[in-house]
């Protein structure tokens, strides 16, 4: 099986961030990261669990159970790892200085106490909404 042309190679820089701003280009972004998650990156989430776990973590009326977070934080966990990769690629539309800025997740391990992992997990979280913002925002 071939995996999606996301997996295969870089774009050239002059085809990354050109799509028309409208759903179809954003939609063909999330099935592209959708197929390279379920063909080259096993543990990476569907686009649904990324979304529906930022909504838990960030929601207006979000109350995380300490027995959620570890779950979370790992979904939450993949998905930055992968958008780190993604925002190497030059013309990705990320700002290396919000990379940059949390470099620090990568390798932070959640506080085993609740306020502490909370915290973490809200950092997380916001991290990966920055940087799936710039990677969309990009297309529009």
């Amino acid at each position: 099986m071939s995996g999606p042309p996301l997996a295969n190679a870089a774009p050239a820089p002059n085809e990354v961030g050109k799509g028309d701003g409208d759903s179809t280009s954003v939609d063909r972004l999330l099935a592209d990261l959708r197929k390279l998650s379920l063909s080259k990156l096993t543990e990476t989430p569907t686009t649904d669990a990324i979304f529906d776990g930022l909504e838990k973590v960030l929601g207006e009326h979000a109350v995380v159970a300490r027995a959620d977070m570890p779950v979370l934080a790992r979904r939450l966990h993949a998905v930055f790892r992968r958008l780190v990769h993604l925002s190497q690629i030059p013309g990705s539309g990320v700002q290396q200085e919000t990379v940059a800025a949390s470099w620090g997740l990568l390798t932070e391990l959640m506080p085993k106490d609740g306020p502490g992992a909370l915290g973490y997990l809200r950092r997380l979280a916001m991290t990966v909404s920055d940087l799936l913002d710039e990677l969309l925002e990009d297309m529009s």
